[in-house]
């Protein structure tokens, strides 16, 4: 699909939904209340990490370039930080104490940027 691996891509998927039905079983091992609101935002949030790749493929497309191994890397950082949001989950469940959150995310946001930032600044200027 447009430069993203489908298979990794669905497997980000499913550990996106393992990551939401384990936080919440956290929230209850923890005491945390569930509230409507706090599932909204994290269904939003697993939503919106899901975009990440998807906006880049697009924009790769658009672009005419290739972008698929920071694409695919950009995947498997964020397989990795489920991955670790899953067992931080699973080990409060079973300890009842919360393990430090790691946001790949805000993380992978600010190198894209970057290189965003970078790419426009190699283009020559079309006045000059």
């Amino acid at each position: 699909m447009w430069g993203v691996n489908i298979d990794m891509f669905l497997w980000f998927a499913i550990l996106l939904s393992i990551d939401f039905i384990t936080g919440l079983m956290k929230a209850r091992a923890i005491k945390e209340s569930i509230t409507s609101n706090k599932m909204k935002y994290g269904v939003l949030s697993k939503f919106a990490i899901i975009i990440v790749p998807i906006v880049l493929a697009i924009g790769e497309k658009a672009l005419g370039t290739n972008f698929n191994n920071v694409i695919s890397a950009i995947i498997m950082i964020l397989v990795l930080s489920e991955i670790y949001s899953i067992l931080s989950n699973v080990y409060a469940i079973k300890y009842h104490v919360e393990l430090p959150e790691y946001d790949a995310l805000a993380l992978i946001l600010k190198k894209i940027r970057n290189m965003l930032l970078n790419m426009s600044e190699d283009k020559p200027d079309a006045n000059s």
